[in-house]
């Protein structure tokens, strides 16, 4: 539905108001961890809404986005006869503006997305209800062929104090830089982050991500290779040097309205084999920051967290699309750890790396042009390997699967001034 109404802005001026909401029914029957016998199979549903704002103007563009994200039925606020309400759902999910001083140089500040590359370490997670934002100032230089990205924050609780929580951010920096060619594109990023050492201590523990990515764009076949590589650039934590790298070859066919792909991603770990003091001083295991978890790694979860020992993910992908609207996918992941890791019996022994399989299956319907349908069903196929990596290896497990509906309605509510 859309509404014109004249209220003396001129063609350059725009204001879009606009909704999104995105209900989720999950049944949870071994979803991001397995489930014991006699554990219940669990069903609820999620909902996010928010409520979408842009203004633009020459120069000049903002964004204003609320968010309301909840568990149905969930509400602190409630009487035998009714919900109320929820005291702490809504929130802001950005709130941002942008400068353009020049045609080829724009700043923009406040909270936003990020989403780069193949989203290894920086991504907006949309899986998640709540996605990931980030309190920025994004400085961005673009002429077409080259592209510089750089990105600051710093973060602080209150304004009395220097304290941060260890688990979160104080500083969230990085550069990017993109060059465009005919067939193919490459970038490479530099990436600090920097955490307090702990709740009580203001020293900041700096830590250096950096990688390159290539894209091959050439008739039918598509490719992407990446690279990452981790070191920390102070001594107030543990030695750091891992490394990432990902492989992925996409092929169309029957005139793109089908495709398949295969590729491997290989994240770093600490090797439990390895004894020398200069081995264990430095921590091996890939970090991924705030990089894409689901679907990178299996759509039913099993990897948020990546094991100490890292992560081998061999994967066969194959999209069709019977007709425009309707996208069918099928994807299999054979998992495998990265090092080597001892049996937690005792025995000396060392265990396979065989974390073993999982297959998923995707429906995406855009029933119309603001509603799309989007369903799947994930199981998994697990070995020792994964029981003792999850910790269930002494606990009789169910056969690990889930599914989930999801509905995504963004109506436009109204529009004033010409697009």
């Amino acid at each position: 539905m859309v509404l014109w109404v004249q209220v003396g802005l001129t063609q350059q001026k725009q204001l879009v108001i606009g909704l999104e909401l995105r209900p989720r029914l999950l049944l949870d029957d071994g979803y991001k961890n397995p489930k014991a016998n006699d554990d219940p199979v669990l069903a609820y549903i999620t909902q996010r809404t928010r409520l979408n704002a842009s203004y633009q103007q020459q120069q000049f563009e903002a964004y204003f986005s609320l968010q309301d994200v909840r568990v149905w039925g969930g509400d602190n606020q409630y009487s035998s006869s009714g919900i109320f309400g929820n005291t702490g759902s809504l929130s802001l999910h950005q709130g941002w503006f942008i400068l353009k001083p020049i045609k080829t140089l724009s700043i923009k500040t406040g909270r936003q997305l990020f989403q780069y590359d193949d989203q290894r370490i920086i991504s907006s997670r949309n899986w998640n209800d709540y996605q990931i934002t980030y309190d920025a100032v994004l400085i961005q230089f673009d002429n077409a062929k080259d592209k510089i990205d750089i990105g600051l924050t710093w973060n602080s609780e209150t304004i009395n104090t220097f304290l941060y929580p260890q688990v979160k951010f104080k500083i969230f920096d990085f550069i990017r830089y993109e060059r465009i060619f005919r067939d193919f594109n490459i970038s490479a990023i530099a990436l600090i982050t920097g955490n307090t050492v702990s709740d009580t201590v203001s020293s900041i523990y700096l830590k250096g991500t950096y990688g390159l990515n290539l894209l091959l764009d050439i008739t039918n076949l598509h490719a992407r290779i990446t690279g990452y590589f981790q070191n920390n650039l102070n001594q107030n934590g543990t030695r750091l040097h891992a490394f990432c790298f990902s492989l992925l070859a996409q092929y169309d066919v029957f005139q793109k309205r089908a495709s398949f792909s295969i590729g491997v991603d290989y994240l770093s770990g600490q090797d439990e084999t390895k004894t020398s003091n200069k081995y264990n001083r430095t921590n091996h295991r890939f970090d991924i920051l705030y990089g894409r978890r689901h679907g990178w790694y299996g759509y039913i979860d099993f990897f948020p967290p990546i094991p100490e020992q890292g992560l081998q993910d061999y994967y066969l992908k194959a999209d069709y699309r019977p007709w425009k609207k309707l996208t069918l996918q099928l994807d299999g992941h054979f998992f495998w750890l990265a090092s080597n890791k001892y049996n937690v019996d005792g025995s000396g022994d060392i265990l396979k790396k065989n974390l073993g399989q999982e297959l998923d299956f995707t429906l995406i319907w855009k029933i119309m042009d603001v509603v799309s349908l989007q369903g799947g069903y994930s199981f998994y196929l697990m070995t020792e390997t994964l029981r003792q990596v999850k910790g269930v290896n002494n606990t009789s497990t169910r056969f690990p699967q889930f599914a989930y509906i999801m509905i995504t309605a963004k109506p436009e509510l109204f529009c004033l001034g010409k697009k």
